[in-house]
Parts: C-alpha cells; sequence; structure tokens
C-alpha cells in the first residue's frame, strides 16, 4: 500500500506519526511544506489545500483514502501496531495523556515563534514557570506511579511517543531542557529515543527549524 503524507517541512503536531510510522516499519512519501518565515502561518499550496477536508496539513492519503487530522491519523496507525494499551481503560488514558502533551506543546508556540531575543527569552521564562506545575510535575508523578519509564502499562504507547517528542522538539528549538530534575520524565524520553526504531529514525530525518 502507498502512503503520502502531507505536512509542514517540520515535526510539530505529527512528528509522532513519524514516529509510529518507524515502530510499524510504514514507508510513506513525506511531502513537506516550506515554513517559510514564521510568523505569519507558511502558505499551503492551493493544489494540496483543495484537496485538504479542512483546508488544513497534514493529510495522509492511502488506499483512496485520506484522514485530516493529526491525532486521528496517529490514532489509526497506533491502533494497528499495539500502541494504544491492553484494554479500553488504558486506551483511554492514553488519549488523555496525548491530548494533555498536545496542549503542552501548544503553550509554547508564542515563545518559540517570538523573532524579539529579548522578548523570546522573557516569554520562555515565563511559559517554563506556567508548565513546571501544571505539565512537568503531573507527568513525572504519572509516570513514576507507572513504574518510572512509560506512561501507562507495561508497553510503549503513543502517549509515551508524545510527551518525549514535546520535551525533545522544546530543547532542539529553544534549548529548553524541560526534563531535567524530573527523574520520571527523563526515564521515559530515554527509554522513547532507545528504542532502535525511533533511534535509527531520529538520526535520519531532515534538520527542520521546528
Amino acid at each position: 500500500m502507498s502512503y503520502k503524507l502531507y505536512y509542514f517541512d517540520a515535526r510539530g503536531l505529527n512528528e509522532p506519526l513519524r514516529m509510529i510510522f518507524a515502530l510499524g516499519g510504514v514507508e510513506y512519501e513525506d511531502v513537506r511544506i516550506p515554513l517559510g518565515d514564521i510568523p505569519p502561518p507558511p502558505t499551503i499550496p492551493a493544489e494540496i489545500k483543495e484537496k485538504c477536508t479542512w483546508g488544513q496539513v497534514p493529510m495522509l492519503e492511502f488506499d483512496g483514502r485520506k484522514i485530516c487530522q493529526s491525532l486521528a491519523m496517529q490514532r489509526y496507525f497506533a491502533k494497528k501496531f499495539n500502541l494504544v494499551g491492553s484494554d479500553d481503560w488504558e486506551a483511554a488514558q492514553i488519549d488523555e495523556y496525548v491530548d494533555s502533551s498536545k496542549d503542552f506543546l501548544q503553550v509554547w508556540v508564542p515563545p518559540l515563534t517570538e523573532k524579539d531575543p529579548a522578548k523570546r527569552e522573557e516569554l520562555i521564562k515565563e511559559t517554563k514557570a506556567k508548565t513546571v506545575d501544571k505539565y512537568l510535575k503531573t507527568f513525572d508523578k504519572i509516570i513514576s506511579a507507572n513504574g518510572g519509564k512509560r506512561l501507562v502499562g507495561k508497553n510503549l504507547s503513543w502517549a509515551d511517543l508524545w510527551l518525549a517528542h514535546v520535551l525533545n522538539n522544546l530543547e532542539l528549538v529553544g534549548g529548553v531542557k524541560l526534563a531535567e530534575g524530573f527523574p520520571a520524565l527523563k526515564a521515559l524520553c530515554d527509554t522513547v529515543f532507545a528504542t532502535p526504531e525511533i533511534k535509527a529514525w531520529v538520526e535520519k530525518r531532515p534538520k527542520s527549524k521546528f
């Protein structure tokens, strides 16, 4: 089966799908739309935009079908590759932590896209202070209660991929090392990025700003 993924030249909201594809050994065409100098938001070429159900990317085409929301496509393939827990309760917990990881990432968009260096540093400091209790301490506590390396259950889940991606992306984009001082968070990240398929993907993936 042929897969064609349309997204920006970025890790962003859809890097977890690429990580899932790496785990599943899925070959696909990775169509990357140039970001430009954001802000303002990047422009999606008309010939791609008109094919997208909601006029936005990501969009994944395969087998005469298309999916046009990041979490929908990620959940679809997470189910295929057994990354959704061992039962419905674990799947629900995983969904909760994925949604929370996405919220966590989006909180950081304003500081990381700020062009003025002084203002950027101030926004990074403010955002870090706001997210320590709500996200970092909470996630660290959840991981610790589950054995110290994963968010849910005994096996790797797409929630683990999401959280590891967010923390890694914030470090790559803004030099913000949020896992420091949170042993369980660091252990989760180390576990995810030591997974052979993920490690191989990260080593070869295209360099991108975001």
